[in-house]
């Protein structure tokens, strides 16, 4: 039998998911989210939801820092102004008209997305059919798709093609259905750390296959944070002697792979080099950031063209690939401590849901700011949504959303 509730439920989560990082929603016009928006609406209302005074700080907040940037560049860029508020309504209406399903969707949402991409993945070393897949991608670049200042790849939707190789074995990437694979290992992560926290267990079916699709990214980054999740299990959750023993020999064999596997060590140095032919490393774009957050370090520099970069045409000054640094230069020192301070919370309250040990919450916080440091996500709707997670979790709700008594 048909489960109405649970169908309409995914759909809003997978939404959340795909306005933030599927080509196909994420790389849309601001109108299309608009329209997008009476979605979660239409189930919010039908679900008699009430509206929590948070989100009207929340958008409070934000509004004040707008209006601050605008007095200070004398620019008034009202897209990206409304942009972010109909972000910030649509993570909002989605997860209080999801309620405490919310994570656990998410995790078989990215699941799902690893079961499917790992099937077009292991195809695509066939060339016929990775051209088959090029072919058909261009069915997919609709009218109301931005180009901007990047390209958008080619995807179906369910799979963004990759091929580029790397390594001697010419080994492709991962991407999932997002716009590049270290974005996906990043999705992924998220997961992860949640499902760690709702099982109390490192490995199970779910959490392995999850592993699988970090893996499938040969994302430098992503295969860093999987052993700084793994490490940080058993500092936390280890007995004694593991703490001693398998530890250190973890922290031996992930640099022994680190410095034996060719492409992964030469990756790894290239993202700690300050300068590159090509583009900004993550280390010269925080340089850059930090350059803007001095310029403005209590509003931010905002996220217009003419705020930050004053329409420069330079490729090289424009483009910054570090998300932590990227933020604190977009909104300032009070929004980043704000921001990140309820991401935290929503983790800590997760964590009490399930009766595991605060510390969780920190290490599920260093793993984002290390996901961070390679991909511009604070500003994507579904990490918006995580900071809005005390909303849900603080106040204990029960599956449908409602509150409980504890």
């Amino acid at each position: 039998m048909i489960n109405l509730t649970r169908i309409i439920d995914y759909t809003l989560v997978y939404l959340l998911v795909a306005f933030s990082g599927i080509p196909f929603f994420y790389r849309s016009r601001i109108e299309v989210l608009v329209v997008c928006l009476l979605i979660p609406l239409a189930v919010f209302i039908y679900r008699k939801r009430k509206i929590d005074k948070a989100i009207i700080y929340y958008m409070l907040i934000a509004l004040t820092v707008q209006v601050g940037q605008t007095l200070k560049f004398y620019d008034l860029p009202l897209t990206t102004f409304i942009g972010l508020h109909v972000r910030i309504l649509f993570a909002y209406l989605v997860i209080r008209s999801v309620g405490a399903k919310l994570v656990s969707n998410y995790i078989n949402i990215i699941a799902i997305s690893i079961v499917i991409s790992l099937f077009f993945y292991l195809f695509s070393y066939i060339p016929a059919f990775e051209q088959a897949l090029v072919n058909l991608s261009s069915f997919f670049h609709h009218p109301l798709l931005k180009e901007g200042y990047y390209r958008v790849p080619d995807n179906i939707i369910l799979f963004t093609i990759n091929t580029a190789g790397e390594g001697l074995v010419a080994l492709k990437r991962n991407s999932g259905p997002f716009w590049e694979p270290a974005a996906f290992a990043g999705f992924i992560t998220i997961a992860l750390l949640f499902n760690v926290i709702k099982t109390g267990k490192l490995f199970n079916k779910t959490n392995n296959l999850l592993m699988l699709g970090v893996v499938s990214t040969f994302s430098t980054t992503g295969l860093i944070v999987l052993l700084y999740i793994i490490l940080g299990y058993y500092t936390l959750h280890g007995n004694t002697l593991k703490r001693i023993i398998l530890v250190p020999l973890l922290i031996i064999g992930g640099i022994y792979l680190f410095v034996s596997v060719g492409f992964l060590g030469e990756k790894v140095m290239s993202k700690m080099s300050y300068t590159s032919q090509t583009y900004n490393t993550r280390f010269k774009s925080a340089t850059l950031d930090l350059e803007d957050f001095m310029n403005s370090p209590f509003v931010g520099v905002g996220r217009s063209d003419t705020m930050r970069f004053q329409d420069s045409e330079d490729n090289r000054q424009r483009h910054r690939n570090n998300g932590v640094t990227d933020f604190l230069a977009v909104y300032g020192l009070p929004i980043f401590i704000l921001y990140f301070g309820y991401l935290y919370w929503g983790f800590y309250c997760y964590n009490r849901r399930f009766q595991r040990s605060s510390n969780y919450s920190v290490l599920a916080l260093g793993a984002v700011f290390l996901i961070g440091f390679s991909e511009i996500y604070f500003t994507k709707v579904f990490f918006i949504a995580l900071t809005m997670l005390p909303m849900l979790y603080c106040r204990m709700t029960n599956e449908e959303g409602e509150e409980v008594i504890v």
